[in-house]
C-alpha cells in the first residue's frame, strides 16, 4: 500500500513538472544605487490592467492572458530597521506581446505597453503610481535572447531610477 501511495506520489509529481511552461528570464545588467537592492521580473501569459480609486489614485492588477507579458522592475531601498516609516521602493511595470522582436517607443508611445511608474515611501502627497510618458523603451530579440532598455522620467514625482536594462534569455 505504502508503495503505491509513493508510487502514485512520484508519478503526480513528474506530471506536474512536465507541464511547466518553458519561461524567458530577464536578467538585470543596469547598475542598482548602492543604498539598496534591484530585481527584474518577467510574468509571462499576464496583462497588466491599470485601476483607478474612487480617489484618483492609480493602482494595477496582473490578469492571466495569452499572448502577453508583464515586465515588473523593483528597487528597494535600504533602510535602518528601527525606523518605523523609513520604507523606500521604486516599481516599473509594462505589459508587452510574448512574440515581440523589436520595439523602439519614445515618449507618449510608451504607453502603448502601459509604462508605469510607482514610488512608494513615508512622502506625503509624492506616491503612488503614475503613467510614464517621457522616455524611450527598446527592444531587441533574435531567437531567444535578446535586450530590454528603457530611460524615462516623470515630473510627477521624484525618482531616483532613471534607467533600467535587462538582458532577455
Amino acid at each position: 500500500m505504502k508503495k503505491t501511495v509513493v508510487f502514485g506520489l512520484f508519478v503526480f509529481m513528474l506530471s506536474c513538472k512536465a507541464q511547466l511552461p518553458s519561461k524567458e528570464e530577464l536578467t538585470l545588467t543596469s547598475d542598482c544605487p548602492k543604498d539598496g537592492t534591484c530585481q527584474i521580473e518577467l510574468h509571462k501569459n499576464k496583462s497588466l490592467v491599470v485601476v483607478y480609486d474612487n480617489f484618483g489614485g492609480m493602482y494595477y492588477e496582473l490578469k492571466e492572458t495569452a499572448g502577453k507579458s508583464v515586465i515588473h522592475f523593483q528597487y528597494n531601498k535600504t533602510t535602518e530597521a528601527n525606523l518605523q516609516d523609513g520604507h523606500y521602493r521604486e516599481d516599473l511595470l509594462l505589459e508587452i506581446n510574448n512574440n515581440t522582436k523589436d520595439l523602439n517607443l519614445q515618449n507618449i508611445e510608451l504607453q502603448q505597453t502601459k509604462l508605469i511608474f510607482g514610488r512608494h515611501c513615508f512622502c506625503k502627497g509624492q506616491t503612488g503610481y503614475f503613467k510614464v510618458e517621457n522616455g524611450k523603451l527598446t527592444i531587441q530579440k533574435v531567437e531567444k535572447k535578446g535586450v530590454l532598455k528603457i530611460d524615462f522620467s516623470t515630473s510627477k514625482i521624484p525618482q531616483i531610477i532613471h534607467s533600467v536594462e535587462a538582458n532577455i534569455n
